[in-house]
């Protein structure tokens, strides 16, 4: 496990919820690779702390399906399973559509700021990978509307499951999927800032079944090769 290079443990935050931020922008970020076997004492001595915050973060991670705990056998980032991969984003785009259609009638003056300030981003031609990583793509735009919706039970969703998309985004071999949302992306911050809540639905709808599945289609074709 080449562990990354970062800064020492910031006081000001929980030495558990320290851990657990590195050790999942890491394996996000593609720092940490899928099926990327992982060492309590490396990562001990990464952070700079005792067993017990590392074992709490590895744990909480496993309950997001980014790493798995095999008990006396071994520690690794969850590698991505196709079929996972699908229903995750089935499951989302859903939960999204109806996110975006009732928060787009609270949308605030701020909140289209936000929408226009990330499609300016994306029709800049800046690089799309790099948009990516840099969390443009789920908790730049899709928050915003978590934000306004203002729903726990979402809030908790949006937080466990959007690094597992932005994970599967930054792993691809190309961005591909994430340029073929691009209109749909448009299509939704157009409707959302129009006022037009079943239109940014509707273009929600289809970023994730239309484009983001795409991504099924890569890795499925990967783990077919290998196979």
């Amino acid at each position: 496990m080449p562990v990354p290079v970062t800064e020492a443990v910031n006081p000001r935050r929980l030495i558990r919820d320290e851990v657990f931020l590195r050790l999942l922008d890491a394996i996000v970020d593609g720092d940490l690779l899928p099926g990327e076997q992982l060492y309590d004492a490396e990562i001990e001595k990464w952070v700079g702390v005792s067993r017990t915050p590392v074992r709490e973060a590895l744990n909480q991670l496993a309950a997001m399906g980014l790493v798995e705990i095999l008990p006396q056998k071994r520690t690794r980032v969850t590698p991505i399973d196709p079929d996972r991969l699908r229903g995750l984003i089935d499951t989302l785009g859903t939960v999204f559509r109806s996110v975006v259609r009732d928060a787009t009638p609270l949308l605030t003056e701020g909140d289209k700021i936000a929408l226009e300030a990330f499609l300016a981003r994306v029709n800049s031609g800046e690089d799309l990978a790099h948009l990516i990583k840099d969390r443009a793509v789920t908790e730049t735009f899709m928050n915003v509307y978590v934000r306004r919706l203002d729903n726990k039970t979402i809030a908790r969703l949006a937080t466990r499951h959007l690094p597992e998309i932005r994970r599967a985004l930054n792993a691809s071999p190309s961005t591909a999927s994430f340029e073929a949302g691009i209109p749909f992306l448009r299509a939704t911050i157009e409707a959302s800032v129009a006022g037009d809540a079943k239109k940014a639905a509707d273009g929600v709808s289809d970023y994730w079944n239309t484009a983001l599945v795409q991504l099924v289609d890569q890795y499925a074709a990967t783990a077919s090769k290998e196979n």
